[in-house]
Order: C-alpha cells, then structure tokens, then sequence
C-alpha cells in the first residue's frame, strides 16, 4: 500500500499494481476495436479517435467505483487526506522535498478532488460513528482509493495525450505490443516536452499575482454589511472544536444563524454559500472534471460539499480547502473577471471584479518597468496616441489599439513593441491548449497590427521620444533600428515554446535586458536521413520542417 506520513499528515498514492486489472481490460478493449489489421497506428485523426475513447472508456471505469460506494465514511476518509494534502503542498512551495515522485503526489490530490466532487450526486448511507466506521475499514478505503487514483490518473495522462496530438498532430501515436496498449512520442518530441517541463517551474517565483483579497474583504464589509470573518466564524469553531473537527456541518442552520446576528443583505448571504457549494445540482460531468479543470463549478473554487446522507442534506468544510478556494478565487479568477455565477445577482460584488477586469494587465507593468528604469533603457506606456512637431497627436488606439509598453535598445538598435497579457495560471495542456488558441487566434494578429503600424512609422516614434515633456532625448536617431514585437506575460505556459512573436514572463525578461539568451537552439540528428539538424525557437514548428 504506497501510503506515507509527511510531518504527521497523511498521503495516499497509487501504484502499477492495479495495471493487471484495469490496463489490460482497457488494451483488449482497444486492440479488439482499432488493431485487427495493425500493430501500430499514426495517423492524427485515428490517434485522436482511439485516445478519445480510451478517456471516455477510463473515466467510465472511474465513475462506476465511485458510483458503486456508497458509504459517506468513505469520501468523509477522502476529505480529511486532501485536507492533510494542502498541508503538504504549501511545505512544497517552500523548498520541501517528497520522498517519493512529486507528480504522483500532484495525481492524487487532482483525483480526490474530482472523486469528492463526483460522490455529491449520490443518495449515501450514514453510520453512528464516522470516526469509527472509517477507523475499521481504513484497508478496505485505502485499497479502493489506490484503485480510483490509478484510473483517474491514467485518465488525466490520456486527456493531456488528447491536447498533446491536437496541438502536434506528428508528436502522438498508439501501439499494441504483446498485447499491451502504449501511447508512443515520437522523437524529437520527448527531449522538448521534457525541456519544457523543467522549465515552466523556474518561472513560478517570478509570477506576479493580482492578490485583491483585502479589497474583497472590505467590499463585502462596506456594501454588504458583514465581516468577512463573520462570514466564516464556522472555520475557527471547526480548528478549535473537536466535536466539530470532521468538518460535517449543516449550512442552513449557518446560514440562519448569520442571518439573525448580523445586519447583513439577506440575498447576498444566500447567494455567497451557494456559490462556494458543489452539489448533485451544479456537478460537472467527469469527462469535463478533466478537460475543464479551472471551470468555477470545480471544488477547486467550492470548498463547500453537499452530500445527502440516509436522506437528510449535510454539508463538508475543511478549513484548508476554505482557505485555498477563496486565495485561488482571489488571485486566479477575479483579476480574470471570472467568479461564481451565484454571485452575479450581488451588483456591487459584480463592479468589483469587473474593475480588477478591466486593469489587471497594468499589474504586468510595474515590474517590467522597474526593469526598464534599472538599465536605462527609454520607455513609454499605454500609448494611445504619437505626438508631432506641430504639438498635434497621431491617434493609433482607434485604429490598432494602444501600445502597453513601447520600449528602445539602443545597443542593439531595436524598437520594442510589447503586448501584456496577464494570463491565468496553467498547469497542464488542456489549459496550456487553451492559451495557445488564444495566441494563435487572436493575440498575434493584435500585436501583428501594432508591429507592422511602428515599421512604418519609425520617424514618428523618434519625434514622440524627443518631443515629450516627460524625459525628452533630444540626439535620438532611429532610422538604423529594427521593430521587433514581444508578448509579455505573468504566468509560463506552452505558447512560450512555438510563438510567432517572442513571449517573456517577467523571469525571461530580466534575462533578455541582461542580454542573455532565452530560447537556446538544439541539435537534432535524424538517424534515417544521417543527418544533424539545428531546431531554433520556434521550436515545433521548427520540428515539423525537418519532418516533412
């Protein structure tokens, strides 16, 4: 059993062990389907095809474990672990070291998530005892977690296969080997797909968050007249009470609890807790569980679960899945002007994420303006318009929109122009999917308009240098320079890796005003062709012109 104790919590992770079982119904399932007449399959469409089943196929096997238990003890034994697993993963944002692979750490707190999500649509069955009940059973709920985990798992890799092929088509293909379903990378793709998981990590400290926690703590003092420790005294009276430490709570007696002791706005108070509750009412299906897993229904955001139980309702509050739901809302949805749907109602809650909305790409400026000011390098911001030598002003946000940041090399005789896109947090290619569309799709073609509008008017951007009150450089000369457009954003995410226009977290930046190189070249040697091929950023598309 690959269970462990970190600094007195609890981890629970799964092994190979269960591969007999449901691997091998999975492979003769697939070769059954798909391989009567081939061994190995690498066409992307048929690829895409067999994944997509395979995912629907394992999230099926998964959705019948969970269906089939219907013990609350059970999900009430899940709930604690992925308590004691946030305990462990705030260890790790400060240098602590698992003493085993850190991603299958990372897979079971992502599959008991979706696990105690899934239970809430489900009529289960009470027992006198909670604590006693799981105490006896601890082997059973441990063998049967392992099992959930490891289909879950495998269910996550095949969804992140299923963007991998969509976005390099030549980069996945499927085997039948003895038997055996494989999901193949072909070379090169492996050495790039580990570069740049060793180097997205590098940019996490460097990540600037958009944290308005306070300000939503005193909006809801100030418009709806509660405090928001008022809002969660039921946290303190779980940590402090032990009768109360299995976090089972009824939230309507909270709730009319808070209602009678306070003056607060009635509709607000309702509409607060239903947006922070999973429930058989707003669960997603488990496919989306995996596709969409930064969709605000996800307990991810609602640390509140409903359960009925021997057909009464309850409800589960950690205070750490508290804890961690409200700093994610705060930091990776409100500046996105993403929040629960519940809350819409709430006018004044609605203007205020709105207006983080609407300014969160300016949070990206400070620190790439402190940057700027450290080595000297002229700048200016938010241009909406290019003054002349008659005092008048060229107006370019009507027509291709404002320049976030416009900056000047004069070493390298380069004009800079920099697009902010202070994009949500990622962590896995589904969403990195997500991004890279919206790159592609939209992002270019804006910072394409901006780039090819300042080629042609180089002149005027040296008058705007030397003309404005502000700093004016008087012996600018920038008919030698060149344009180059840049993406500049707060969080690391695929794009980085195959972008038309080069894109730099604040990390990278620093790195390219040091005038050291970011985006290094490779070696590729093709061993049919005996040839060795230099892959320069971009890479894959790079990739695919060798491949051709």
């Amino acid at each position: 059993m690959p269970g462990y104790i970190i600094d007195r919590k609890r981890v629970l992770i799964s092994d190979d062990k269960h591969k007999e079982i449901y691997w091998t119904e999975l492979s003769k399932y697939i070769k059954n389907k798909y391989f009567t007449d081939a061994t190995e399959i690498r066409e992307p469409e048929k690829v895409q095809e067999i994944l997509k089943d395979c995912f629907t196929f394992l999230c099926n096997k998964l959705s019948q474990l969970i269906e089939n238990e219907k013990r609350f003890s059970f999900y009430l034994f899940c709930h604690n672990l992925h308590e004691d697993s946030i305990d462990i993963h705030l260890k790790l944002t400060v240098g602590f070291k698992l003493p085993f692979n850190e991603e299958k750490f990372a897979a079971s707190r992502r599959i008991i998530k979706i696990i105690l999500e899934q239970s809430t649509k489900y009529d289960l069955k009470g027992c006198p005892n909670f604590s006693m009940e799981m105490k006896n059973n601890w082997l059973e709920y441990c063998e049967l977690l392992e099992k959930m985990i490891y289909v879950g798992q495998w269910a996550f890799i095949t969804s992140e296969y299923i963007a991998r092929s969509q976005l390099f088509p030549k980069a996945i293909g499927i085997i039948i080997n003895n038997g055996e379903l494989t999901y193949l990378t072909y070379q090169p793709y492996p050495h790039f797909f580990s570069h740049i998981f060793n180097e997205l990590p590098k940019h996490d400290s460097n990540v600037v968050l958009s944290d308005c926690i306070d300000d939503f703590k005193n909006l809801i003092e100030d418009k709806y007249n509660i405090s928001y420790d008022n809002l969660c005294y039921f946290i303190t009276e779980i940590i402090n009470n032990p009768a109360n430490k299995l976090g089972v709570t009824i939230m309507p007696t909270i709730i009319e609890n808070i209602k009678n002791n306070s003056n607060v706005n009635h509709d607000f108070i309702d509409s607060f807790y239903k947006g922070l509750t999973v429930s058989k009412e707003n669960v997603l299906e488990i496919e989306k569980c995996f596709y969409n897993n930064q969709d605000l229904s996800r307990h991810i955001y609602r640390p509140i679960l409903e359960y009925t139980i021997d057909k009464k309702t309850f409800h589960v509050i950690g205070p750490n899945k508290w804890g961690e739901s409200l700093y994610l809302l705060t930091t990776n949805c409100f500046p996105f002007g993403l929040f629960p749907v519940e809350w819409k109602k709430n006018i004044e809650l609605k203007k205020f994420i709105e207006k983080i909305d609407t300014t969160h790409d300016k949070i990206l400026q400070e620190p790439i303006i402190n940057k700027l000011i450290e080595k000297s390098f002229p700048y200016k911001i938010d241009i909406k318009s290019f003054q002349t030598h008659k005092k008048q002003f060229i107006n370019i946000n009507d027509s291709i929109g404002d320049i976030d940041v416009l900056f000047l090399d004069t070493s390298k005789k380069v004009i800079y122009v920099c697009e902010c896109k202070h994009n949500r947090s990622r962590f896995d290619y589904n969403n990195w999917k997500r991004d890279y569309s919206n790159f592609k799709d939209k992002y270019e073609k804006q910072l394409e308009r901006k780039v090819n509008w300042a080629i042609k008017n180089i002149e005027m951007i040296e008058n705007h240098f030397k003309l404005r009150k502000d700093k004016p450089i008087s012996n600018i000369d920038l008919s030698k320079f060149t344009v180059e457009g840049i993406f500049l954003i707060n969080a690391p995410t695929l794009y980085m890796f195959n972008s038309k226009y080069k894109c730099y977290t604040v990390y990278d930046f620093s790195r390219i005003t040091n005038n050291e190189q970011v985006f290094m070249d490779f070696n590729l040697f093709v061993e049919d062709q005996n040839k060795t091929y230099v892959i320069k950023h971009p890479y894959f598309d790079s990739i695919d012109k060798v491949r051709k």
